[in-house]
């Protein structure tokens, strides 16, 4: 009877670890049980029986896009500025005065804008990191459970004067 007992336990553990686990790394990768990178089409397909992950997963990987674009457009546009800032001289000859006035109009508002969206695409990007790491968390949760795979109608324990056993009925 022990031994039945070991060989289902050895069964039900070798089943528990065959199920995938994902693993969060940094900038939104995930890898697999095996430490391979999964591409993001791979993850939502991994995800598709769960809308709920699906969507925050689906939430998450739009914040990381939006947040790229504002570190892009904050960065270039802080490029640009000082490019034009250092490259032009407005300098004016004064035809009254015979004089030289030279005046700098840096920064300007392209600046500004440049270091808003920096400002703003940190929160973003901390955000998506956030998101995506509670769906890898609840996608490894969910599979530990075994809620997905596998739903028993009903399971009861047996025992009778032959032993000890599990049935297993569906509806």
């Amino acid at each position: 009877m022990i031994k039945h007992f070991f060989i289902l336990a050895f069964l039900v553990c070798g089943l528990q670890s065959f199920s995938q686990k994902l693993i969060y790394k940094s900038n939104g990768t995930i890898l697999n049980s095996e430490n391979q990178k999964i591409t993001p089409d791979q993850v939502r397909e991994l995800l598709a029986n769960n809308e709920q992950l699906l969507a925050n997963y689906n939430a998450g990987r739009s914040k990381k896009t939006a947040g790229n674009v504002l570190i892009t457009l904050g960065i270039a546009s802080l490029a640009t500025d000082l490019i034009i800032g250092a490259t032009t001289d407005d300098t004016t000859v004064s035809p009254y005065k015979n004089e030289i006035e030279s005046k700098r109009n840096y920064p300007t508002v392209l600046t500004i804008i440049g270091a808003a969206a920096i400002i703003i695409a940190i929160p973003v990007k901390i955000g998506f990191s956030k998101k995506i790491k509670n769906v890898v968390t609840d996608y490894n949760n969910q599979k530990a459970t075994g809620n997905v795979n596998f739903e028993p109608s009903n399971l009861n324990l047996i025992t009778n004067a032959n032993g000890i056993g599990f049935r297993l009925t569906f509806n």
